[in-house]
């Protein structure tokens, strides 16, 4: 993990509340073994639909699982940094 977020982790801080998940997770772990819920996965499907006004298909539905795969979610949306 490098020291500079990436906007798929600051989403994911800013929707999900359990403190320290974050500190030492990698960007390849799947989320919901690290203890995110599926609701939490929903929530942020639907915050990043909210926010690139953009649906999500069900292939970047199924990348949501780690921190890159939402970060490539984001990047398709047009989304960075």
């Amino acid at each position: 993990m490098n020291d500079v977020a990436s906007p798929g982790r600051r989403l994911l801080l800013e929707l999900v509340d359990v403190p320290g998940l974050f500190d030492e997770l990698a960007d390849d772990a799947d989320l919901l073994s690290a203890g995110i819920n599926s609701g939490e996965l929903i929530r942020l499907a639907l915050a990043i639909e909210e926010r690139t006004g953009v649906a999500l298909d069900d292939d970047e539905m199924a990348g949501l699982y780690t921190i890159d795969g939402i970060d490539r979610v984001l990047r398709a949306a047009g989304v960075s940094g």
